[in-house]
């Protein structure tokens, strides 16, 4: 196949997985486009004769996916260089490498290399099929993994309207799906490029134990998806909560005073609303980025700031926590603090804080500021020479609660536990999962997207993140500054949400689920690992031992 026509098929893949994910069009994606958008690409690297082409078209599909998709990276302040630029390269580099995987049995075979029968089993179309979405599982699993992880742009992400087949994440966590949407691409691309060759019948025929083992996988994978969506479970407690959308870019003004007078309106609306329902507030919740002024030393500045309505008296008077945005200092000398969820309870004092742990890559966290010509250099490039020092905690914070599931009121002593990601933590399942370990029952997530300008950013997030619920079939709730704030139960049903680019607020009962164990918090990316240990023996098997 001429280059030119495997870069029409690249590029055409790249365009379906972009519209199968949230996006500009399409508010939550298409899970049709998902299990399709990788057709091209398969066709396009079975057609490879050359490694160094493989390599190419891979590192081509990814990146173009990326660009589309996350188009909006390019507004995040000064770092456009870094978090389009730099984040395109980076999952092109990674699916580039996996372009070796891909192309190596093809490789064997075609050198002669090893014997008939075992040229056979790696030509046949069963294990190309199973063999590309083990792959391009342990590709999507690489690019959500450590350090640089990026875990958006991925096929779970065109699964949100899939509430029956998204069950399956407590198990298999969302590396599941991406197996299951890659090895349908596989197959639909084997057997229309086996209905060119022959005949509908024919392909069907050639192909009947894959498409017999697919739909035994979607059966199983279905009727547990129904038995868990269906089944019926009630909250043990309830949280009423105060959700404050600001719709307010911190970026765009230095001064924090517009950010705090602003949610204090939305607060005070929203304690109304719970006063008029009789019922008392349990919880405010703000966003990310709403002060600027560093705890524990902002206690002293806030008691008086801003002068219209200063922050700590404000919170006092109306005798309900809040969780809000701020940094948080480390040492100050050395211009060193976190990125940050405060706690403060229903008196103004600071019950704790969350720091963020995983920063983002050269914007939040920027390796080698340790050195002087570092700091230099990034001051003269971006403006500022220090990131965000990084948390190592992962703390779970108790709210007393003042309304019951049933007529009774709830103990005086009885509390939700909950923790705060802050921002894209709420879109890693290793976060979440040292959180949940340590006793949460609600998953607070404060987030700041504003930035991005785009309503396909909001919900690209939200839907990142969405599988936390089932994951750990625990209660989701995001207070976001724009957008998409929302609460998720455990079977990933939305409870209530409010508008993207709205300023607003939410005023709602969360419901707070027996803290169970589920498989995926137990044993975490099994099934990823599963599929590097199969990659790594077929590739230590058919370079070193079949050749004897």
């Amino acid at each position: 196949m001429k280059l030119y026509v495997q870069i029409l098929l690249e590029i055409s893949s790249s365009i379906m997985l972009a519209l199968a994910i949230p996006n500009e069009f399409l508010k939550f994606g298409s899970a049709l486009l998902g299990f399709i958008s990788l057709v091209p690409h398969f066709t396009a690297l079975e057609s490879c004769t050359s490694l160094k082409r493989a390599c190419f078209l891979c590192f081509f599909q990814s990146c173009l996916t990326h660009i589309l998709s996350s188009f909006w990276l390019a507004f995040f302040k000064d770092f456009a260089v870094f978090t389009l630029g730099a984040s395109a390269v980076g999952t092109g580099a990674i699916h580039a490498f996996s372009g070796l995987f891909f192309f190596l049995p093809k490789f064997r075979i075609s050198n002669s290399l090893i014997k008939p029968e075992q040229a056979k089993i790696l030509d046949s179309r069963s294990f190309k099929i199973f063999w590309f979405a083990a792959v391009y599982t342990v590709y999507e699993y690489i690019k959500s993994t450590g350090f640089l992880a990026y875990p958006w742009g991925t096929l779970p992400m065109s699964a949100y309207s899939l509430k029956i087949l998204a069950q399956i994440t407590d198990i298999t966590g969302v590396r599941g799906l991406t197996f299951l949407f890659s090895f349908v691409s596989a197959l639909t691309a084997v057997i229309i490029s086996d209905c060119v060759k022959f005949s509908l019948k024919k392909s069907l025929l050639l192909n009947k134990n894959t498409i017999f083992a697919a739909a035994c996988i979607f059966f199983l994978a279905g009727v547990y998806g129904t038995f868990q969506y269906t089944k019926q479970t009630s909250p043990a407690k309830i949280m009423n909560t105060v959700f404050v959308q600001q719709n307010y870019d911190p970026w765009q003004i230095r001064s924090d005073e517009i950010a705090i007078i602003e949610s204090q309106e939305l607060t005070l609306k929203g304690i109304e609303d719970f006063k008029n329902q009789k019922k008392r507030p349990d919880l405010v919740v703000w966003s990310e980025g709403i002060l600027n002024y560093p705890f524990p030393e902002g206690m002293i500045h806030y008691k008086f700031y801003p002068e219209k309505n200063p922050l700590i008296p404000f919170i006092n008077k109306n005798n309900v926590p809040v969780i809000i945005g701020a940094p948080y200092t480390v040492n100050a000398g050395e211009y060193k603090f976190y990125n940050a969820a405060v706690l403060l309870d229903k008196d103004g004092k600071l019950q704790g804080f969350h720091a963020k742990t995983h920063l983002v890559p050269f914007a939040e966290l920027i390796p080698f500021t340790e050195y002087a010509p570092v700091r230099k250099l990034l001051k003269k490039l971006i403006g500022f020479s220090n990131g965000w020092t990084q948390g190592t905690e992962y703390k779970v914070f108790p709210v007393p609660l003042h309304s019951s599931v049933n007529s009774e009121k709830p103990h005086e002593d009885e509390s939700a536990f909950i923790s705060i990601p802050i921002c894209f933590e709420d879109a890693f399942g290793d976060v979440c999962a040292k959180l949940k370990k340590n006793g949460t029952e609600v998953f607070v997530n404060i987030t700041d997207d504003s930035w991005s300008l785009t309503k396909s950013a909001e919900y690209q997030h939200f839907v990142t993140a969405y599988f936390r619920a089932i994951e750990f079939r625990t209660t989701l709730v995001r207070s976001t500054n724009s957008g998409y704030t929302v609460i998720v139960d455990p079977k990933g049903k939305i409870v209530a949400y409010l508008p993207v680019f709205e300023k607003t607020y939410l005023s709602q009962s969360v419901p707070v689920y027996e803290n169970i164990s589920t498989s995926y918090m137990l044993f975490g990316e099994w099934l990823s690992l599963l599929f590097v240990a199969y990659v790594l023996y077929v590739l230590i098997k058919i370079t070193l031992f079949l050749n004897r």
